[in-house]
């Protein structure tokens, strides 16, 4: 998900801090839909500290009811961002029950498995 100046800044506003992904979280967390661009730079977005990466879906959420938050008041913005985590603990679970998140790794000899039986 690619995020704009003004997107950044609402998610801020929202009690996020976004740290720049490395290598690692970035073949990891692409998958689980975690990885943020800003700039064209891979981030993470996360509201505690990095204990927990935010999803794009989560994120998108928070973006949206900060937009609407001058309307809304604080306390349903804050029941939206509760709503937005367990949707994302959903994904999660789901993406646990298929196998989780696989690391993407390069073909060749090496990344397939022996099938041959002796």
């Amino acid at each position: 998900m690619d995020l704009t100046q003004e997107q950044m800044e609402s998610a801020k506003a929202c009690g996020c801090e976004f740290f720049p992904a490395t290598e690692a979280q970035v073949a990891l967390l692409s998958m689980q839909r975690r990885i943020f661009r800003i700039g064209g730079s891979p981030f993470v977005a996360t509201r505690d500290g990095g204990g927990f990466i935010e999803t794009h879906g989560t994120l998108a959420r928070l973006i949206e009811a900060q937009g609407r938050g001058a309307t809304l008041g604080k306390q349903e913005t804050v029941h939206e961002a509760a709503a937005a985590d367990a949707a994302s603990e959903r994904e999660i679970a789901g993406e646990r029950r298929a196998g989780g998140a696989q690391e993407v790794r390069r073909r060749g000899a090496a990344a397939r498995p022996n099938t041959r039986r002796g």
